[in-house]
């Protein structure tokens, strides 16, 4: 069987990069130490492959091909080198993605899969601030949270629980990381498709989510951005510090399962568009029931839109 010998949450914060000398000393020694402890922990489990769980804001999947679900295959993924990052470019473990696929799709878990899927912010700010040298092969899994309806926080449990099953069944003695990535609370200028308005602005951010920057004209593109930075300019992201301290005592306790019973509509009020994309935590705590989690840490950090933590699980 494979091994999982590591398991972590952790934020991916888009401004955290390329703002990072924005927040307050005292908070980016705490994030920054934080990362510290989880690369040393990564690098003492001596994983043969890290499975990262996150989604994707709008770079690799738009309306027009927006699965649940979709595991990345092939031989390499490259970054799109957005939110200050270097355009990263890491091998693929083929073979343990290929064996993921028809385990979980034989398991009920139809998911789709993209061959060599290029990975925003999402899956390579981890990448960044725990293993820069990008020297250990990923097995990367989107997860659908910016585009509603989305899968429910109960399925991705169930989805987890079902790639422990598969790789306890792959190949004996493979180390495997997990990392699912994204939150806490935050509120990013991403609105949902379904209730845009009919004006111009709306219209621009409709070609924006089908197309990407890239595939709408100039001056929607120059329009989407101006909204964004903005946003960081401004801080304008919301934190609810109550409500990521709830989801961190859960993990602490060990009681996962709980996460169930936040649907999308509590995690938007609370936790904001953002707080959606514990699903990705959710996936990993499903991977490892009989385990608690360990904050390394946690800070509101309003110049970067989120409340920023580090969990490591077991």
């Amino acid at each position: 069987m494979a091994d999982i010998v590591a398991a972590f949450g952790v934020s991916h914060a888009a401004f955290m990069v390329r703002a990072w000398d924005q927040a307050s000393p005292a908070q980016r020694a705490a994030v920054g130490d934080g990362y510290k402890a989880m690369a040393t922990r990564l690098r003492a489990a001596r994983p043969d492959v890290v499975l990262v769980v996150a989604s994707d804001h709008f770079r690799s999947f738009f309306l027009d091909h927006m699965p649940a679900f979709c595991l990345g295959v092939g031989t390499r993924s490259v970054g799109w080198g957005d939110g200050g990052l270097p355009r990263y470019e890491l091998a693929v473990h083929d073979g343990l993605a290929r064996g993921l696929l028809e385990g979980l799709i034989a398991r009920g878990h139809d998911l789709a899969f993209a061959r060599n899927l290029p990975l925003d912010h999402a899956f390579m700010t981890p990448v960044h601030l725990l293993f820069p040298q990008a020297d250990l092969p990923i097995v990367p899994l989107f997860q659908n949270c910016v585009a509603p309806p989305l899968p429910s926080v109960g399925r991705c449990l169930q989805l987890g629980a079902a790639l422990r099953s598969v790789l306890a069944d792959l190949e004996p003695g493979l180390r495997v990381a997990l990392i699912g990535t994204g939150g806490l609370s935050h509120e990013v200028p991403l609105h949902d498709w379904r209730t845009l308005p009919d004006d111009e602005t709306g219209q621009a951010w409709l070609a924006f989510m089908s197309a990407g920057r890239a595939g709408a004209d100039p001056e929607t593109g120059k329009r989407i951005a101006a909204e964004v930075d903005r946003w960081g300019r401004e801080g304008l992201g919301r934190i609810d510090e109550e409500f990521d301290r709830e989801l961190l005592a859960w993990m602490q306790a060990g009681t996962y399962t709980r996460l169930a019973d936040l649907d999308a509509a509590t995690i938007a009020r609370r936790g904001g568009n953002g707080g959606q994309e514990i699903r990705n935590w959710a996936t990993v705590m499903g991977a490892v029931p009989d385990t608690h989690g360990e904050v390394l840490f946690y800070e509101a950090v309003p110049q970067w839109l989120t409340g920023v933590a580090g969990v490591a699980f077991g």
